[in-house]
């Protein structure tokens, strides 16, 4: 009896960008497994790992054109169990294994990457990425982990601290996945300031036994602007002046809400970091970056009024003379 396997990677955009395959292994002891698990009892029989033999072992390839995978164990039956995870065979990075489940025909989820802090619409997303490229934030992915990473975490042991501004992607901290498979609280770690994680327990230790993932391993998002702080603050932005909400349009709102960021990372950056530094070893200057960013924003005033000017012309039918 052979047992059929399909999985569905609800957003297989953003676990791309981390892993490019699934691995599943198969349990080899007395069934049903213990709650925790321990690889010696598993046999892989998709993918690779350190205890395998890749001969002979296809692999299950992802790809952003599809969404669910299927994959064949001609050998299993209805009473065998199977764990899966993600991986990139380029560096080796993987998820933490999902919970066991028991191997008949069906769908099988597992997301190991951390929700976004807002699901937006495309609509929504449309506007937010117009801005990013309009003010020079488009989103970047950032990886911390191994034993630099395990200093960032605090005394407390349960607060992590990234190094940049960001959202988290994927978390795996000494094997524990999370958000947890076998926990719904998707606040745990909460995210604050885009710069801390706060757990709920001590993460510097692990309870799960027989896992091979040990320490830090972080994916984030980094960017100056978190998609919520842009479109908040396009949602509360008045229509340029000399327009009205009757004839602003979406392209107008759009550049007004991206000077309106790159004047606020102005005054941020004036007061925080515009003074030079110049010591015995050393010479900071942060002039050519504020220069940049003044020429930037004069560049997008000139593309606004050049707008506001078309829009405003547009409404006049007519010009008397008297």
């Amino acid at each position: 009896m052979a047992v059929n396997l399909t999985f569905t990677v609800g957003n297989i955009d953003a676990v791309y960008e981390i892993y490019d395959r699934i691995q599943i292994r198969r349990y080899t002891a007395t069934p049903p497994p213990p709650s925790t698990i321990d690889l010696a009892e598993y046999t892989t029989i998709s993918g690779t790992d350190s205890v395998s033999n890749r001969t002979g072992v296809s692999d299950i390839v992802l790809t952003t054109r599809y969404s669910q995978y299927y994959y064949v164990d001609p050998n299993g039956t209805a009473n065998d169990w199977y764990i899966s995870r993600y991986y990139n065979d380029a560096d080796g990075t993987s998820s933490a294994w999902a919970d066991p489940i028991l191997g008949e025909a069906g769908d099988i989820y597992y997301n190991p990457l951390f929700p976004p802090e807002i699901e937006y619409g495309t609509a929504d997303q449309l506007i937010i990425d117009r801005i990013r490229t309009l003010i020079g934030d488009p989103k970047g992915l950032r990886r911390e982990y191994g034993e630099e990473a395990q200093s960032s975490i605090h005394s407390d042991n349960k607060t992590y601290e990234m190094d940049e501004k960001g959202w988290p992607a994927s978390i795996n901290m000494n094997g524990i996945q999370y958000p947890r498979s076998n926990d719904y609280n998707l606040s745990n770690p909460s995210v604050n300031g885009y710069r801390f994680l706060r757990f709920t327990e001590d993460v510097t230790t692990t309870t799960w036994s027989g896992c091979q993932e040990y320490g830090v391993d972080i994916w984030y998002y980094t960017f100056r602007h978190s998609d919520r702080e842009i479109m908040e603050t396009y949602d509360r932005c008045p229509p340029p002046p000399g327009l009205t909400t009757a004839n602003a349009t979406s392209e107008a709102y759009m550049l007004y809400t991206s000077i309106d960021l790159l004047m606020q990372e102005g005054w941020e950056d004036s007061i925080e970091d515009g003074a030079k530094i110049r010591d015995e070893g050393s010479h900071y200057d942060p002039t050519p970056g504020l220069d940049f960013r003044k020429s930037l924003l004069g560049k997008l005033q000139k593309r606004l009024d050049d707008l506001i000017n078309a829009l405003v012309l547009k409404g006049i039918e007519g010009v008397r003379v008297d």
